[in-house]
């Protein structure tokens, strides 16, 4: 989970119902404000939600809050529910400042993620222990299959792929894999929270491309 932005719907558009979220405009405004990717996982599914970051349940307001509305897939989606009620928002406050994520890639292991709580805020307690579940699984069986699919098809990956960019980077530094690793840690990259870890976690590359993490 990364910072993000709420960008405003134009004049004249109006969220009153279910319907209203598939109008193109506000549609494409919310996925574009999620970098077109699950706000909660980074994946960039098929098949993406419009979901509610506060459940709204107890409130039917919040159901067509432009500010409550975010994209998700539906392993994530399906996973939050109702039940997480105090996440954190990552468009009034900076998650990574809160959880780091990180996976070891090791092929011995069973690479479950790292999901480590930076501050005892109550929100991001709450992120945080939803993220295990969605890393990691131990809902249902489904939800083992979901989560496994989840690191080993995309996550596991991804983040092999980067660490391939920076030894390529540190034994070529002129071939331009600079710039492969600008665009993996850019806020728009499928989990980048991870990827901005691992540049953090290094003290040369997080001096490189400081400007690029704050």
């Amino acid at each position: 989970m990364v910072q993000l932005s709420k960008t405003p719907l134009p004049p004249g558009i109006t969220i009153t119902s279910a319907d209203d979220y598939r109008k193109d405009v506000v549609f494409k405004t919310l996925a574009a404000d999620c970098y077109n990717k699950c706000y909660i996982c980074e994946d960039k599914p098929s098949t993406i939600n419009v979901e509610h970051i506060i459940p709204h349940r107890k409130d039917p307001k919040l159901k067509y809050d432009w500010n409550n509305l975010f994209i998700a897939c539906g392993h994530c989606n399906n996973t939050k529910l109702a039940k997480y009620d105090n996440i954190l928002d990552p468009t009034k406050s900076d998650p990574e400042e809160h959880i780091a994520l990180s996976i070891d890639i090791s092929d011995d292991l069973i690479n479950c993620v790292s999901v480590e709580l930076l501050t005892t805020d109550s929100a991001a307690i709450q992120t945080s222990e939803l993220l295990k579940f969605v890393y990691n699984g131990g809902l249902t069986e489904l939800k083992e299959i979901e989560c496994s699919n989840l690191r080993n098809e995309h996550l596991l990956p991804n983040i092999r792929l980067f660490y391939q960019y920076i030894k390529n980077y540190s034994e070529e530094p002129d071939l331009g894999y600079d710039i492969m690793i600008k665009k993996e840690i850019s806020r728009s990259s499928a989990f980048a929270a991870f990827k901005r870890k691992i540049v953090r976690d290094d003290p040369k590359l997080s001096l490189i491309f400081a400007d690029l993490l704050n």
